[in-house]
């Protein structure tokens, strides 16, 4: 053994350590701090699991922070108003649409319901509850801007979707707990499509039950996937190769698919067809019907037969459909011991359709405005695919022109609503820009993967941003505009041909500065009035920074003053009030019930006060001439307290 170990020392080359000398001028040297630099500008520049992880941690202490400080500001009485006296209800014992009118599916009244159980009952815990859910959406944002970008910059376009998302209006709309599941199950379709394990379908389709179970229009996000793995199928079907002599006939899968997707495209039209104008089409319809055209367009290369591929497709459907459904069967289990399904399901719908009509009081921005978009994309293209676009030069001016427009914007109208429909505009661009780019890859080798990829960032940006239809106000942009943000990284990724670091960059600068300098502070969602100086509710249910706080301190203990048996009506659109007065309405409806079921109440001599809001933003919220007549007769001494009008007797 030791003439062994003898052998190998000296067959050895002799290892020479570097002198003191040599030793003291390399520490003097910059060589280690830029060997750590280099190594570390790699570490983030790649999908590293440390860097990612850091990252994250860094967008979530800026998130947390930035909108945790908000969150208890603005509110718009209504909204937190419905949301809260419907959880109330819950908590009481009540079912929505069995034991009173509610405006949404009804699953949310129980998840606020829960809250008020753990944080106190005060609008305060219905911002911390939709607060919780937003911090667990932000590393799903985070995950898929991953699989696309290095951790640096799938942190900035995190930011980005932040900022033009739930910071605009930190109120617990059903429409973010929709955006949130809607990107929950695009995180899990993802991760599908790298593992193929069934079980992330079903957990997709789980996100897709409770969004329903939330808002109705969870069906879009349930649209959008179905729309999806009808592509998959084909890119399948596409991938494998039969064996000679098989039947390669798939002419009675093709009838069916056209028949599927035409009567989705007919679906679609027939809600629209009433308001279906230039605008509504642009945004609306035109989306699904480029996704639509593109799944039949890519049936002339399918390969398997008719029999193969309808059991491809029942593979990829059956476990989505079986996550959607079960948490609505298990949300059923109450009403059918109760014996009220069918009211349920009736409550729904009319409910729906009350809203869809109440609610159609705007116009999209007309498809003419498409050219305010047309920087943008130029932009994008010459940071892809030119060449002379790439130096740090350009990107300083593209920088500096981000820069000059943040800034005017503050001061500009003009600059203001170019950038703001410029984003406004996109999504149909966005999804046609995704088409072009799946149909591109599918003549190269490999790529496959992208392609689903694309496909259903796509998708769901085509369909979710139905969100906006029949009330095409900012805020309802917001509630779907992350997906399409993380739709167009992936295109812009996917199909670029040169890096493009410092003008995407600098756009992304551009966007991110103008979300939180011109749009977060101005409460886009104020769509009544200007915003005003807020205070704290001081009452116990109250908990909120709002406009007119000691007004509305002062006039909840005067409801309850006047209201000594704890019954109240406030009709017409301000269920606040019996929220934060704890008075109980004498109708199923806090938001104002028929006509016929409110004079009925008002016979009741338990009834001692009435209130009569005055300055509803939507007309078909007037108090009707019948109604304000037998209350003018039944209450004698009435008085004007502010927007409200209350009437009482003794």
């Amino acid at each position: 053994m030791s003439k062994l170990i003898e052998d190998q020392s000296r067959s050895a080359p002799t290892q020479r350590f570097p002198t003191l000398e040599a030793r003291v001028r390399e520490a003097d040297s910059d060589k280690p701090a830029t060997a750590a630099w280099t190594a570390t500008q790699t570490m983030f520049s790649k999908n590293h699991s440390t860097a990612s992880l850091l990252v994250l941690c860094l967008v979530m202490v800026i998130a947390g922070t930035y909108v945790g400080v908000r969150v208890n500001q603005s509110w718009i009485a209504v909204d937190d108003g419905t949301l809260a006296q419907s959880a109330v209800r819950v908590l009481q014992g009540q079912l929505p649409h069995s034991d009173f009118d509610e405006i949404y599916t009804g699953g949310l009244s129980f998840i606020h319901a829960a809250a008020f159980r753990l944080f106190g009952v005060n609008l305060l815990s219905l911002r911390i509850c939709v607060f919780l859910f937003f911090l667990a959406w932000v590393p799903a944002v985070y995950s898929i801007a991953l699989r696309f970008t290095p951790p640096l910059t799938a942190g900035m376009i995190t930011l980005l979707a932040i900022a033009w998302s739930f910071p605009n209006y930190e109120a617990a709309m059903p429409s973010w707990y929709n955006l949130f599941f809607a990107t929950f199950g695009a995180a899990a379709l993802l991760h599908y499509l790298e593992v193929r394990s069934r079980r992330w379908l079903f957990i997709a389709g789980l996100c897709g039950g409770i969004s329903i179970l939330i808002k109705v229009i969870g069906f879009y996000y349930i649209a959008g996937v179905l729309l999806f793995l009808a592509f998959l199928e084909q890119s399948d079907s596409h991938s494998e190769n039969e064996q000679p002599g098989t039947d390669k006939s798939c002419w009675g899968y093709r009838l069916f698919s056209a028949g599927a997707l035409l009567a989705f495209l007919g679906t679609l039209t027939y809600m629209l067809y009433r308001r279906l104008a230039a605008g509504e089409f642009y945004h609306f319809l035109l989306p699904s019907l480029l996704l639509v055209g593109m799944i039949l367009l890519g049936e002339r290369k399918a390969g398997a037969g008719t029999g193969a591929r309808f059991a491809a497709l029942l593979r990829l459907v059956t476990p989505f459909i079986c996550g959607a459904v079960v948490p609505i069967v298990i949300f059923l289990v109450p009403y059918a011991r109760a014996g009220s399904v069918g009211s349920f399901f009736s409550g729904v719908t009319s409910s729906a359709i009350a809203r869809a009509i109440g609610l159609a009081e705007g116009r999209p921005a007309p498809p003419q405005y498409i050219v305010i978009v047309l920087p943008l994309v130029a932009l994008l293209a010459a940071g892809m695919y030119w060449k002379e676009f790439q130096g740090r030069v350009v990107g300083a001016a593209v920088a500096l022109l981000a820069v000059v427009v943040v800034v005017r914007a503050a001061a500009s109208s003009a600059v203001y609503s170019g950038v703001w429909f410029s984003v406004a505009m996109l999504t149909p661009v966005a999804v046609a820009a995704g088409v072009a780019s799946i149909v591109a890859l599918g003549s190269r080798d490999g790529a496959k993967l992208q392609r689903e990829r694309l496909a259903l960032l796509v998708a769901l940006a085509a369909t979710c941003t139905l969100v906006q239809y029949p009330f095409p106000v900012p805020i309802y942009l917001c509630y779907a505009l992350p997906l399409t943000l993380l739709a167009l990284v992936a295109i812009v990724t996917t199909v670029r041909k040169q890096r493009g670091t410092y003008v995407l960059a600098s756009l992304v600068g551009l966007y991110l500065g103008f979300g939180v300098v011109n749009l977060n502070p101005h409460h886009i969602a104020e769509y009544s009035r200007p915003f005003g100086r807020m205070d704290v509710l001081r009452v116990p249910r109250g908990g909120l920074q709002v406009e007119d706080a000691p007004f509305l301190d002062a006039l909840t203990v005067f409801l309850q003053q006047r209201a000594p048996n704890g019954l109240m009506y406030a009709g017409n659109f301000c269920p606040q009030l019996y929220f934060l007065s704890g008075l109980k309405n004498v109708t199923r409806n806090d938001n104002g019930a028929a006509p016929e079921e409110v004079l009925k109440a008002l016979q009741s001599t338990d009834v001692k006060v009435v209130v009569l809001f005055e300055s509803p933003y939507f007309p078909a919220a007037q108090t009707s001439p019948e109604v304000r007549a037998e209350v003018m007769r039944r209450f004698p001494q009435s008085q004007m307290a502010g927007i409200y009008h209350v009437y009482w007797r003794e």
